[in-house]
Order: C-alpha cells, then structure tokens, then sequence
C-alpha cells in the first residue's frame, strides 16, 4: 500500500474540513484532566486547535471548512464554517463529508481533527496520486486524517467502532473492503492522554500548543521529587518532562500498572540469577522483594517513596524508606545489587552508581541491572516530574544500553558475566573483583 507524496503539488486534497469544538472548560480535551484542571485543559485544547487552523490556512489547499461545535467567534478567519451534526463520531464524520458533497464527485476531501497540532500544510497538501481515500493512522491505534474521493461517507464509517486501539485497522479495512485504492499518510501522534502532551510538546517545541503545556507547568508549585512519587503510588496521574539533555535524551518511564503486578516470567529469569542477600534498589511497591522471599532468598528493597514503601510492607516486604546516597545497613556484605525499570539511571550518572554498587556489594559481587533496549542509547537529562497540584524540581536520570554499558564497565574493572534479552527487555549481569 503506497504512502501519499508530501512532496508532489499533483492531485492533492481540494477541500480540507476541521472537525472540531470549542475549547471549553468540561468539553474538550476531558481525558487531559487527570493531570491539568479543567480550565488548563481548555488552553491546551484552544491552542492545539489554533496550532492546526494556522496550518490549514497556511496550506495551498483551495477551500477550507470548519465543521464545528459551539460559538465559532474567533476561529473562523479564512475558513468556512459549517455546524457539525449530533450523533456519535461516526455519523458526525459521515456528516462532515457530505455537508460539502456540492464540490463534485471528483472532489477530494481531507478530514482532520484538533488533536493533532503538529499538522503541517505539507501533509495536508500530500499527494493522493490515482488513489480513492488517504489514511493517517495514529500512533494510539486510531487515525488522525482521512480523505475521500467520490465514495458514499456513509458506507465509509456506518458500524466502525471508534475511539479503540483497532479504530484505525477497522477504518483501513472498511475501505479496502469497498474497493478503494488508499494511500497511507505519515503515521502522527494524537494529544488525548497527559503523556501524549509532554510527547507532542518535546518533539515540537514551537508549537502554541507546546508553549502553553510548559507554561501550566511551569506555573506550579515546586515539591520535591519523593512527594511527587508518592503521589504516582497513590494513584495521581503522573506526567514527566524532558527539561535537559539531547533530543534523544532518556525519559523516565512510568509503568504503575506494571510495577503493581507480581513478577512476570521475565522478572522470575532475574530472581534466578540472584545471590542472595538481595538489595532491590528502587524498588517501588515491592514485585521483586515478593518474588524474591518466595524463591527462599533473603532480600531488602528501598525506594525514596513512603507510599511505595507502605504498599510493599503491606505485600508482606521487608522495605525501607531509604535514599541510595546515603549510608546503608550491611555496606561491602550485599550478595545482588538489583536495578530493574530504568533504576540504572537515578541519578543520572550510571558510572557513579555502578561504583556505589560495587561498594555495596563487596569483592565478588553482582550487580543486575536492566537496560535501554537500544544497545547504542548513552543518554542523561534532567526530567521533572508534575500533575495538577504541582511538579517537582528537576531529577537528573539517564539510559544506557549493552554497548557502552561494556565499555564503562570496563572502565571501572567490573566483570561483565552475562548479557541478555527477555520480553523486549534487556539486562546484564556484573561481578566486581575478588
């Protein structure tokens, strides 16, 4: 299936419609308010759909319609408007296309949303060659464009379930199953979620969009990072912020969901390997001392967060409230040094952790530790970590992958026993010196 031109001035979309509605507190956006008050998720929502009318007038493509819902006072500059239809997104979308069905049948008409204001006029201008309908599939399994060229709309979106990760796959099929010959857009991120804010946000920096999202950050109180950890173990809706580093820096991945289940296949292969006594450093609300004690090894677990701590006491953990750079029970006398979940880069500085682990563990001893499933990735940043009642200040982390965790260790006279891949996870094993 052929990927549409963006640079071909030949055949491109006649008609582009916006499907959208007015960014009000409560209406828009809703899915953002687990991290951002209503009134903030209305700005966010105000400005992406203002980032993608910029593109759209921006575009050389010739008639341009804002099929909206709501009071249109201040979007409709250089847009036609026309009143979007009741009914769910299917028949609304079947109700864009055919508002402007007086173009022709040889017309061609993109539709686009307001989620995704990193849009530019060069996909909206793409080239559709011979093709019937264009598809932007997004990355959340939906799809953020989709045009038609002399096709019943109805026909199109008539019993395709929307807003599921198989939205996108469904669309697709529909219109092969009709006969169509379709030409894929580039794929595109939509803004529903708080993470697919900071994401958006990152990679395009001057978006309004992206300005207003670090603004609303950036306005809220201060705390400090272990008080914003309790707050994710507790349920809040977490978001982290790439505020330093390259542009491929690491990110602090947060996995609750995950972190909260008993040990997996994956984290029983890491049990296997460990001499006990176990130190789980980071060890959140305690899946690996569980699993740990219930294979017979001795183990404790740390994490900065009291609420984790109380969550991995109340499993039945032996865990501490303890912070890694300070002082430690059993200092040189530790059989395992554990690090799963990106752990290896608290701090920042993995080449300083590995030696605070080597001290931990004594002559002899291992350090487990998972790593970025890039083998190249070398990256530090600083992130910060926020939800609606505050943010923290920036908390140096980094990635590292197998290649130059060789060469580090190597550096640091630390033995590289073991390198291996479970799951689409990476991990090595270390022993320091006898």
């Amino acid at each position: 299936m052929p990927y549409a031109e963006t640079t071909s001035a030949s055949a491109r979309a006649d008609t582009v419609l916006v499907l959208a509605k007015e960014p009000l507190p409560g209406r828009a956006k809703t899915r953002l308010q687990s991290a951002f008050t209503p009134d903030e998720t209305a700005t966010l929502a105000a400005a992406a759909l203002s980032d993608t009318l910029a593109a759209v007038r921006a575009s050389r493509v010739p008639r341009r319609v804002l099929v909206f819902e709501g009071d249109p006072t201040g979007w409709r500059d250089g847009l036609e408007v026309v009143r979007q239809q009741p009914g769910d997104l299917a028949a609304r979308l079947a109700a864009a296309f055919a508002s402007v069905a007086d173009d022709g049948p040889t017309r061609r008409t993109l539709l686009i949303g307001m989620d995704t204001p990193q849009v530019t006029p060069e996909l909206l201008e793409s080239s559709w060659g011979s093709a019937d309908a264009v598809l932007g599939l997004s990355e959340d399994g939906g799809f953020w464009a989709i045009g038609l060229r002399d096709v019943d709309p109805s026909a199109v979106f008539t019993g395709i379930e929307m807003s599921t990760d198989r939205t996108g796959a469904a669309q697709l099929g529909r219109l092969i199953d009709l006969g169509l010959a379709v030409a894929l857009l580039p794929p595109l991120r939509d803004v529903d979620e708080p993470a697919d804010a900071v994401s958006v946000a990152h990679r395009w920096p001057d978006l309004t969009f992206s300005r207003r999202h670090r603004q609303l950050l950036a306005d809220r109180p201060r705390q400090a990072a272990d008080r914003l950890f309790d707050d994710l173990y507790a349920g809040a809706d977490v978001a982290v912020q790439r505020v330093s580093g390259s542009a491929g820096g690491a990110l602090l991945e947060i996995d609750l969901e995950r972190w909260s289940r008993p040990a997996d296949h994956v984290d029983q292969m890491v049990v296997a390997r460990c001499e006990a006594p176990v130190l789980d450093v980071g060890c959140g609300p305690g899946r690996m001392v569980s699993a740990l004690q219930r294979s017979g090894r001795a183990v404790l677990g740390i994490d900065i967060s009291a609420v984790a701590v109380a969550a991995g006491r109340r499993a039945g953990g032996q865990v501490l409230q303890r912070d890694l750079a300070l002082p430690l029970a059993g200092e040189g006398r530790w059989g395992t040094a554990l690090f799963l979940d990106g752990n290896i880069g608290i701090g920042g500085d993995v080449a300083g952790l590995l030696q605070r682990c080597a001290a931990l563990v004594g002559a002899g001893g291992l350090i487990i530790c998972e790593l970025d499933s890039d083998p190249d990735r070398d990256d530090t940043c600083a992130v910060v970590l926020s939800h609606r009642q505050g943010r923290s200040d920036p908390v140096p982390w980094a990635a590292i992958g197998v290649r130059p965790l060789l060469r580090l260790a190597a550096s640091l006279d630390l033995i590289v026993t073991e390198v291996w891949e479970a799951g689409h996870r990476s991990f090595a094993t270390l022993r320091t010196a006898t």
